[in-house]
């Protein structure tokens, strides 16, 4: 495998890049392990033992529970995460590796950690290749910033989800940056990761379709010849209607989804963590009701929370001092993007950057209201940041993209 990577544009940050990977998945498991002592990773840890152990006294119970959760064997009894639907399938993932790995936590690990860098390396390279003078943000966003190679790494719900996440985008790269046809076993492919991504991180699908949906379709629009002739505002116009479209379809798709639910849903959420947190570590928000009117005077403080909390004059301590001064870095290249916007030059890879910008605004947001406690949030946030660090690091993507 190794022969075809390193012929490719970023083949030579492939085993530095993985190597670190590594690195923070065991960093990972010593900070719960050791500091913490308590977490979904060590949850995950001791149900997929459990189901690992099952297999080689009770392999008919085992697959009872893998495939249908039969939950009328004794095994069920024993497990902790069986309340939590999505927390138990990754337990379930879990025990696969553990079967192999013989229950070692820190191997099975390795193989979390790969997954998630093979699908942020296979997007960095792919936007390296077809836009090649973004290639530093690239490099940097998706394989070497400090917080999304540590917090999508090891044994979390995060390392899965961002793999599928940047495998499903790759894929659909080309079609983006040129108007390609994608050969129909991708699409296939593409539509069984978001699957898993929608059992997973069921909100993290919903945005990346009512997103990625209508800009593949603008991107087809404009390879034909009736597209060339379509002026950027036009674009801007079909896509915006497109995820009007996608917007309402992608609301049926989940209860919690629904819009007359959803606003109730994000702040029954979000009163559960203020509950449960200490107050210095929350974003407060006013008055957060279930109404239009409120959601959108707060969406600011969403906004600002989930891009750039918490700076590093906010807090003090391991760990947080470290996402702090991250985000200081973050605040001042947003800064100094939004000032070169003066430059600006319609192009007809302008609907990309947008796209882009709205994921990461929509679901920081959404993440912002439902997530209020600014630890959680820095984890969670690991599903945009890399995107987001992409574009503001490229300052060139304007000049090129928007011309």
């Amino acid at each position: 495998m190794y022969r075809k990577v390193k012929d490719q544009p970023l083949g030579k940050y492939f085993l530095p890049g993985l190597m670190l990977k590594y690195i923070a998945g065991i960093l990972l498991g010593i900070l719960y392990f050791g500091y913490y002592r308590e977490g979904d990773t060590i949850l995950f840890h001791e149900d997929a033992t459990r189901l690992s152990q099952a297999i080689y006294e009770y392999p008919g119970q085992y697959f009872g529970i893998l495939f249908y959760n039969d939950q009328t064997n004794d095994i069920w009894q024993t497990l902790k995460l069986t309340s939590q639907p999505r927390a138990f399938f990754m337990a379930k993932i879990l025990s696969l590796f553990h079967i192999v790995t013989n229950g070692n936590y820190w191997i099975s690990g390795f193989y979390f950690s790969f997954f998630a860098y093979s699908g942020l390396w296979n997007l960095a390279n792919k936007l390296t290749t077809y836009f090649p003078w973004t290639r530093v943000a690239a490099i940097v966003a998706f394989l070497f910033f400090p917080s999304v190679v540590f917090w999508s790494s090891g044994i979390s719900k995060e390392s899965v989800s961002i793999g599928l996440l940047t495998w499903i985008i790759a894929i659909y790269v080309p079609t983006f940056a040129r108007g390609l046809n994608i050969h129909k076993r991708r699409v296939l492919i593409s539509f069984i990761l978001l699957f898993l991504l929608w059992i997973l991180k069921y909100h993290y699908a919903a945005v990346l379709v009512s997103i990625l949906a209508p800009t593949l379709i603008v991107g087809i629009l404009k390879s034909r010849s009736m597209g060339l002739k379509m002026k950027f505002i036009n674009q801007f116009l079909y896509w915006l209607s497109f995820i009007v479209w996608f917007i309402i379809l992608a609301s049926f798709l989940h209860p919690n989804l629904m819009l007359d639910n959803i606003m109730d849903v994000v702040v029954s959420n979000n009163a559960l963590f203020v509950q449960k947190s200490n107050p210095q570590d929350l974003i407060h928000f006013v008055n957060l009701e279930p109404s239009f009117i409120s959601f959108a005077r707060n969406s600011p403080i969403a906004i600002f929370a989930a891009l750039f909390q918490p700076l590093a004059w906010d807090v003090s301590g391991f760990p947080k001092i470290l996402s702090g001064i991250e985000n200081v870095f973050i605040l001042v290249f947003t800064v100094l993007a939004i000032i070169n916007i003066y430059r600006i030059n319609i192009s007809n890879n302008g609907i990309f950057v947008i796209a882009v910008i709205s994921y990461c605004v929509i679901l920081g947001v959404f993440l912002a209201f439902a997530t209020p406690n600014l630890g959680t949030l820095v984890r969670y946030k690991a599903g945009f940041l890399p995107l987001f660090i992409y574009i503001i690091l490229s300052d060139p993507i304007f000049k090129r993209f928007f011309r």
